[in-house]
């Protein structure tokens, strides 16, 4: 098996196991705040993570530096804090639906974040394909709808924020492994929300018997199997070309509530489908940039 389609396995998991999240998370509305399923998944995730993360790096006899450390600190507020925080908060003010479009732009912010920081210039072949994908992810998902702009600037913050998140982890997970980026960013950031749930005088413990089967899995696979999946995919590729695989999420995300919600699969959706299939033909195959980092 070739390095690339090994690359694009791990992440069509990725992407397939983060599509199950608004369905999960859809039904914990009413008995969590979104900074308790932030602080409870990114904890969970990465003690999951955490002894198979030691292992490697006993294995590979690495040492973490301070830097190390605050490279990590800094993914895990990009990430954990920062972005998804964002992106739930958005929700309030813009339909799902909206959300899920302008959060699919995160390839473009990848793309730009590549260009400067690791001097991978997408080709025009991956350009056209990630605005392919764009208005294909707008056909799946009903339209851009908002009754202000404060969603949708809350949700391409979110997208910019993970999409600078994509890019500074990739060189730190080729370094250290994907298993210690994620497991120690993961418990940074987890960290740091639950604190901020206490500052916000919040309940520290919002698990009932209803709900903690959905957590664990939001915990184990959502995040900790799919972030893990995520940047293994991105060490053996180019990020534009690996990112652009987000636009596959309302796909799946489509797929998913028809089988589980019973959601008609609609004409536009079917188009869509249709656009972001084909514009992944072009950043996937696009020809490899010269400076790609391995």
């Amino acid at each position: 098996m070739s390095q690339k389609l090994k690359g694009y396995l791990w992440l069509f998991l990725t992407i397939f196991l983060f599509s199950t999240f608004e369905i999960v998370s859809h039904t914990l509305t009413k008995t969590t705040t979104t900074a308790f399923v932030n602080a409870f998944r990114f904890f969970l995730g990465g003690l999951v993570l955490l002894p198979f993360a030691i292992l490697h790096l006993q294995k590979k006899d690495v040492k973490l530096s301070k830097k190390d450390f605050r490279g990590l600190l800094l993914l895990g507020f990009l990430n954990a804090v920062f972005s998804m925080n964002l992106l739930q908060l958005s929700l309030k003010y813009s339909p799902a639906s909206t959300t899920a479009i302008l959060f699919s732009t995160n390839p473009i912010f990848v793309a730009l974040f590549s260009s400067f920081i690791l001097k991978e210039r997408p080709s025009s072949r991956q350009l056209f394909g990630i605005f392919l994908g764009f208005i294909g992810s707008i056909f799946v998902t009903g339209g851009i709808k908002a009754t202000s702009l404060i969603g949708p600037l809350l949700t391409l913050s979110s997208a910019a924020l993970f999409g600078l998140y994509t890019v500074a982890g990739k060189n730190l997970t080729i370094r250290l492994g994907s298993l210690t980026v994620n497991s120690i960013s993961f418990l940074f950031g987890g960290a740091i929300n639950w604190l901020w749930v206490l500052i916000n005088n919040q309940s520290l413990w919002q698990v009932t018997s209803e709900n903690y089967l959905k957590l664990i899995y939001l915990g184990v696979f959502v995040t900790g199997i799919a972030y893990y999946a995520f940047f293994n995919g991105l060490a053996l590729l180019n990020t534009t070309a690996g990112s652009s695989v987000f636009f596959a999420k309302p796909v799946f995300a489509s797929i998913l509530a028809w089988v589980f919600l019973r959601e008609t699969i609609t004409w536009n959706k079917f188009v869509g489908i249709i656009i972001i299939l084909l514009a992944m033909q072009f950043v996937m195959f696009a020809e490899k940039p010269k400076n790609i980092i391995h």
